[in-house]
């Protein structure tokens, strides 16, 4: 009987509770905060496991995103992955929809707290908003027109910059705003997760439509830059991002192989699939660096965001140390980036295909002021040494330029440029 009434206590405080926070606006924004992203914005710790309810086990994604309400539902509210929306819950009982959340199917009961199962419940309820129709007025809006370049520039630029590409943790805003835009209005009317974002939810629906049509004038990521860096990525990624340096090594290297004792050497991407990018079908099928591991030749071409996908899966896990832009500009080379090695290498003597006679005036006035008529490196190694044994490694260099370095990436020039200067490198001889 103690029990019982207790129950009914808890029971008549929680509703309490919702019928209290149900018409606050901070509830509702965090709900949808928790919505897009519960685990940035409560700061936990990302389940391992694939969500239950996920059933569809032939997309890659990474089981901590399996588990964001917005990866089931999506960002519209009408459902993604052959799974419900959750519109029929507009205008329902909070309190049922929180206790909803506890159920076998959702599994939240130890991973949200109740506050946050509220928060999450007042969103559903009360903060969804017809994405179709907001995306197809802000087709409409002359930008020019509204005050949402004042407001930008002075609610938003302060993070984002004035051309909303200064994080790097996410996409630049004129890509998200033009490739995604119920997404962006969603982020615009509820904020960033686990960020200081302000929403703008209380501002009204056409401050958010206007804001989404300016969003979409700005620029965005400029694709040859991206993919430079992105193999400079690919080379060292933790030397270019001035980032730690992995203490452990990473799961896919084979614990027998060479540099299974030098962590961070198992993290670089050319350590499992080389300068060629063949992998072990290339130059790595034989000597120290032997994996055993596939190359990304078969990747050369694809929508760059199969190759996000897999980096940021299982197999690889990068989401855990890279940033979204990294991510991207890491996919945008592996897509658009790699070079057929063979077309200015011949992969029997390793001697480049170009004419060293061309290379010459063409180093000596471009690369010679770093690194010396002769070819000598300010630090160790010496330019012609390197490039005739390992001159994969040096024409991927020359193509991207070096991590966390100021050289010049040559691959928009003619490409007989960087064939006949690594043909002249190869030419150049040590002191003795």
């Amino acid at each position: 009987m103690k029990r019982s009434l207790l129950t009914t206590l808890m029971i008549l405080l929680a509703a309490s509770t919702l019928s209290a926070m149900a018409n606050d606006p901070a509830s509702v924004v965090r709900g949808g905060r928790l919505y897009d992203n519960w685990i940035a914005e409560t700061k936990a710790r990302a389940p391992n496991q694939t969500n239950p309810a996920f059933k569809n086990k032939s997309l890659r994604v990474a089981a901590p995103d399996t588990w964001r309400c917005v990866e089931c539902h999506g960002w519209d509210y009408k459902g993604k992955h052959g799974l419900k929306g959750i519109q029929g819950y507009q205008k329902a009982n909070a309190a049922a929809f929180a206790t909803l959340l506890k159920d076998a199917n959702h599994g939240y009961e130890e991973l949200l707290d109740e506050h946050d199962r509220i928060d999450l419940a007042n969103f559903v309820s009360s903060g969804q908003t017809d994405m179709n129709r907001l995306v197809g007025q802000a087709r409409n809006v002359k930008p020019g027109q509204t005050t949402a370049h004042k407001v930008f520039a002075t609610v938003c630029a302060v993070c984002h910059g004035m051309e909303g590409d200064r994080l790097r943790e996410i996409a630049p805003l004129g890509d998200s705003a033009r490739q995604r835009p119920a997404e962006m209005l969603h982020v615009s009317l509820n904020g960033h997760p686990g960020g200081n974002m302000p929403a703008l939810r209380t501002l009204g629906e056409e401050t958010a439509v206007n804001m989404l049509a300016y969003l979409q004038t700005l620029r965005g990521l400029d694709l040859v830059a991206s993919v430079a860096n992105g193999g400079r990525l690919y080379d060292d990624w933790q030397a270019h991002t001035g980032g730690q340096r992995q203490a452990l090594a990473h799961p896919a290297y084979p614990p027998n192989a060479s540099f299974a004792n030098a962590a961070n050497e198992t993290w670089r991407c050319k350590e499992c699939h080389g300068w060629d990018y063949k992998g072990n079908q290339g130059q790595y099928a034989k000597g120290s660096h032997v994996t055993g591991i596939v190359g990304i030749r078969a990747m050369v071409g694809t929508d760059p965001s199969k190759s996000l996908a897999v980096l940021r899966g299982p197999s690889h896990r990068f989401s855990a140390v890279l940033k979204h832009r990294d991510l991207q500009d890491l996919a945008n080379f592996v897509s658009y980036g790699q070079v057929d090695m063979d077309t200015v290498i011949d992969p029997k003597n390793g001697l480049s295909r170009g004419d060293a006679s061309k290379g010459q005036p063409l180093y000596r006035t471009m690369c010679a002021n770093c690194h010396g008529l002769d070819g000598y490196f300010v630090a160790k190694r010496h330019l012609g040494k390197v490039s005739r044994g390992d001159p994969w490694h040096s024409l991927h260099n020359m193509l991207n330029g070096h991590p966390d370095d100021t050289m010049p990436a040559l691959r928009e020039l003619d490409p007989n440029v960087p064939r006949d200067i690594l043909a002249h490198i190869q030419t150049l001889q040590e002191r003795r």
